[in-house]
């Protein structure tokens, strides 16, 4: 399929090749898609999976499905399917891309390769006139966080507890899958940063709420993963249920805009009053 925006273009170095964001092509390459997806997930039997023929269907219907390619070895994608707002009254509901999911091979992690496939996503997305791309992700997981909130700039205005269920899969088994629904405006103003929450007397801790001025801030560890390693499952699913009221009560009448790390192994989201929340708009 012939993408109507042209493919980012990364150099990795100079001996190997370019790195290239483009639609896939094909059988062959969805079903490298599908390899890939369940092996970084880390999926059982039973979990249940892609297959390339969903993602051709999605592909010539009006969804999108971008990979990231070193030569012709695929090392992450991306896909995403038109969707409309719920309303009430039937007309003038917005379209939107939902992205169901982003993966990046495990060796290839922490080198750009999300970013550039988000921005491929978004390109796309403006090229067929959409300017507005959602998807979900578990809150506790703070690096995704500040990756969609601080470096693309969306915003976090739902929250979905359980939304796939309460047993979680893959490497979260066992996990309620407890979601956020990020919104990344693709025509709005850029928001700047926000600052980094000042600690309060006697310093931050996880699980808790900060008021600052008129923001709120909830802290949570920095490696969710980590922590219920070292915890246990039974004490992680307590601060996740704490935590998880608290977040359904702001985002009531308030947005997530920012997730940043702080000192000693903990990481702090901003809620913001709705009404100061704006679109954003991606940086480059």
């Amino acid at each position: 399929m012939t993408s109507t925006a042209p493919p980012r273009t990364a150099a990795r170095s100079r001996q190997g090749p370019p790195l290239v964001v483009r639609d896939v092509d094909g059988p062959a390459e969805m079903a490298d898609c599908v390899a890939l997806y369940e092996r970084v997930m880390g999926l059982r039997p039973g979990d249940g999976s892609l297959n390339p023929r969903l993602l051709t269907a999605l592909q010539h219907n009006s969804g999108l499905v971008v990979g990231a390619f070193l030569g012709d070895h695929l090392v992450g994608f991306t896909y995403s399917f038109l969707a409309r707002e719920h309303g009430t009254d039937g007309s003038g509901r917005r379209l939107y891309q939902y992205s169901q999911l982003a993966v990046v091979a495990h060796e290839r992690q922490g080198l750009g390769i999300g970013r550039l496939l988000k921005l491929g996503q978004r390109d796309r997305c403006l090229a067929e006139g959409t300017t507005l791309i959602r998807w979900a992700y578990d809150p506790m997981q703070t690096r995704n966080a500040h990756f969609n909130l601080d470096v693309l700039g969306a915003v976090v205005d739902t929250f979905k507890p359980a939304m796939y269920g309460t047993s979680g899969f893959g490497a979260a088994t066992g996990e309620s899958t407890d979601r956020f629904i990020v919104s990344w405006h693709l025509d709005g103003a850029a928001r700047p940063a926000g600052p980094a929450p000042e600690p309060p007397p006697g310093g931050h801790r996880a699980g808790e709420v900060y008021d600052e001025g008129e923001d709120r801030i909830v802290v949570l560890p920095d490696d969710w993963d980590r922590l219920r390693a070292e915890t246990g499952p039974e004490h992680a699913a307590r601060l996740r249920g704490r935590v998880s009221r608290t977040f359904a009560r702001l985002l009531a009448d308030r947005t997530a805009v920012s997730c940043v790390r702080l000192p000693d192994g903990l990481a702090a989201y901003r809620f913001i009053p709705r009404a100061a929340a704006h679109g954003p708009t991606p940086r480059p």
